[in-house]
């Protein structure tokens, strides 16, 4: 097998031949299970950075008004005071639906892992963090006729695609004056896709032995990435943010015997939020991002999506509010526009959410001991093809003096 991707050699890509034959797949009666099938015919599925607090209040991931370690808002830990890690775990359990088939899924992942470290000699912050980008795992399997030697011999195909891209970033955060912070990082892509193809000929058929047929392909991703961004307290009650990130080419790399290698073309993502106090205890947030997958190159043709746009909303509410620990909880809405399409439609998402948390120790809009927990049930749409899912965050974090 030859593979290219679009703008290519013109030979066809491993990922379009087995997108072919998953279609062709599912279209038959057959088991199938997938994290998520949508965007399988490009790099998959984007995994949302976002810890459980941010999860559970809709946003998307910029412009919360509280001191954090963030991967998508680069001036956000700016006013830490001590040492800070955080750990976000995300187990799923999803169903889909595609015409008359049908199926499900479970999966567990680590979408983020942060440490800042303030440095009191400059005045700012050093954030480290590693996060989930997108996601590729699916299984589904076709039975069919082959013919051998003029004979009709049964098969059972498999199809089966794991892997994807995460993101390592290491910034600065630096407060200028009392009301703004700016914010810097850089990171690289980097992951691993394995995608498999199984044939199982029917062995009364071929003499009473079991004969089988693997093609198996492994390749790596690489790549830059860069991001700016602000947050503004312009009044004691309204806080805003804003941020971009550029990337270089997302590089997809053969190993072994693996053929070809693809080149993608990442948009910039543009995103900005903000949350207001209406009282000591309740405060409502909003947010947004745009970016435009439908400029990208390098995917094959009808593949991205032309929405641009996805926005958020939530509140928290501090049923108990002490000097040194508080009790909030949480709920909100995103609609989401993925990257890529099914097939023709283009995909939209939708969340509802709610949480709660247990910050242990606070001091000066810093928690020094929290758990946040947040709860989703989502759907996704890209015709013919309808997914949903339920979906669990747990953060875990803990600053030392």
């Amino acid at each position: 097998m030859r593979r290219a991707h679009g703008g290519g050699t013109g030979t066809l890509p491993v990922a379009a031949l087995l997108a072919v034959a998953l279609l062709q797949a599912l279209a038959a009666t057959a088991p199938a299970s997938a994290q998520s099938f949508l965007g399988f015919r490009a790099l998959g599925v984007p995994i949302r950075a976002l810890d459980a607090r941010a999860t559970a209040m809709g946003n998307l991931g910029i412009g919360l008004a509280r001191v954090e370690i963030s991967s998508t808002d680069p001036a956000a830990s700016a006013g830490l005071l001590f040492p800070t890690f955080g750990v976000t775990m995300q187990p799923s359990w999803g169903s889909f639906d595609m015409e008359a088939d049908s199926g499900t899924s479970r999966t567990n992942r680590l979408p983020l892992l942060g440490i800042g470290y303030p440095v009191r000699s400059l005045g700012g912050v050093v954030t480290a963090s590693l996060s989930g980008h997108l996601e590729q795992r699916w299984v589904a399997k076709r039975n069919s006729t082959v013919v051998l030697n003029e004979v009709e011999v049964d098969v059972e195909d498999s199809y089966r695609n794991d892997g994807g891209t995460s993101v390592v970033r290491l910034g600065w955060a630096q407060r200028i004056g009392s009301r703004l912070s700016l914010g810097v990082s850089a990171g690289s892509y980097l992951g691993r896709v394995e995608r498999v193809f199984d044939r199982e000929l029917d062995s009364l058929a071929v003499g009473g032995e079991v004969y089988t047929f693997r093609e198996q392909y492994a390749w790596n991703y690489s790549g830059f990435l860069a991001a700016a961004g602000f947050n503004l307290d312009p009044h004691p009650v309204i806080h805003v943010a804003g941020a971009a990130e550029w990337s270089g080419t997302l590089r997809e790399l053969p190993r072994d015997d693996a053929p070809g290698e693809g080149n993608y073309a990442i948009p910039v993502r543009f995103s900005a939020g903000a949350t207001g106090r209406l009282s000591p205890r309740l405060s409502l947030s909003v947010s947004g991002a745009y970016q435009d997958w439908a400029a990208s190159d390098g995917f094959l043709a009808g593949v991205t999506s032309g929405r641009k746009w996805s926005y958020g909303a939530g509140a928290e509410l501090h049923l108990i509010d002490g000097d040194s620990r508080s009790l909030p909880v949480r709920f909100g809405y995103r609609r989401l526009a993925p990257p890529f399409r099914f097939e023709s439609e283009d995909p939209v998402e939708s969340i509802w959410s709610l949480g709660a948390g247990l910050n242990l120790v606070e001091t000066e809009n810093n928690r020094l001991g929290w758990l946040d927990l947040a709860f989703e049930r989502g759907s996704r749409s890209s015709a013919p093809l309808n997914e949903r899912y339920w979906r669990g965050t747990v953060t875990v974090g803990i600053s030392r003096r």
